[in-house]
């Protein structure tokens, strides 16, 4: 099978397994998720996979592996900064382990801070994209507890949504990817597998949102080489997505 060819049936894998887990049950989907990884993973060391096939099916197995974390750490019991601590923590020593496997450096998944005032920039458009986020989803504040755990979760979620998925979508699944299929249909495929991880939220046009923010990202660490801009901004989205907007509309009685 060529490479398009897989990289077309993972994506359908990931998808199914996605409404397999938000229209199904989640404990089907949570199987269906770790049987794809398991496929990739095996495929990706089979005869049939060339190393540029091989790298490409090892970092989009992180994909089921982000939802295989999410539904299955026990962390309920735990305050809730500790929840994206210990899931981010393990799938950036996922995303980590993957590369040193691949034999990739720090500064080739983009872990470097080249043309700072553009990375700045980028960083900053966090702000309009949670506060627009916010007004297609309006979820619920996270703002619980003191304001020591409200600070804690706010690093957390910059650091371990936003450079944690950033490290896996743009530093490792869109550079394979890219090497596998060339650029255009790297960006748009890892863009395309960041949105339907969100399905889950029941919303078309969230997910043509966050599409259109993975195409943002894509371009910018296609042109630049580094994920940190992307990964400031991803972080920043979700602080003003789950923290700050919910507040302020609580604040302003909307």
């Amino acid at each position: 099978m060529k490479r398009a060819g897989l990289f077309a049936l993972c994506f359908v894998l990931i998808a199914s397994a996605e409404l397999v887990t938000n229209f199904v049950d989640p404990a089907y989907g949570l199987s269906l998720h770790a049987i794809v990884m398991i496929f990739m993973l095996a495929l990706s060391a089979s005869k049939l996979s060339d190393s540029r096939t091989s790298n490409m099916l090892l970092s989009l197995s992180l994909a089921p592996l982000i939802r295989i974390t999410s539904l299955s750490l026990p962390l309920t019991h735990l305050p809730r900064y500790s929840w994206y601590l210990v899931a981010g923590a393990t799938l950036m020593l996922a995303a980590l382990t993957l590369a040193r496997v691949q034999g990739i450096g720090l500064r080739e998944v983009g872990m470097k801070f080249s043309n700072p005032l553009v990375q700045v920039a980028v960083g900053l458009t966090g702000i309009p994209f949670g506060l627009a986020e916010y007004e297609i989803l309006r979820p619920k504040s996270l703002a619980t507890g003191s304001f020591s755990e409200l600070a804690l979760l706010a690093l957390a979620i910059i650091v371990f949504t936003g450079f944690a998925e950033e490290l896996i979508f743009r530093g490792l699944m869109q550079r394979s990817t890219v090497e596998a299929l060339g650029p255009r249909v790297g960006v748009l495929g890892v863009s395309a597998i960041f949105a339907v991880l969100h399905v889950g939220w029941l919303s078309i046009l969230d997910l043509l949102f966050v599409f259109s923010i993975g195409l943002f990202f894509g371009f910018v660490v296609l042109k630049t080489g580094s994920i940190m801009g992307v990964s400031i901004s991803h972080g920043i989205t979700n602080v003003v997505l789950f923290l700050v907007a919910p507040s302020m509309a609580v604040a302003q009685g909307l």
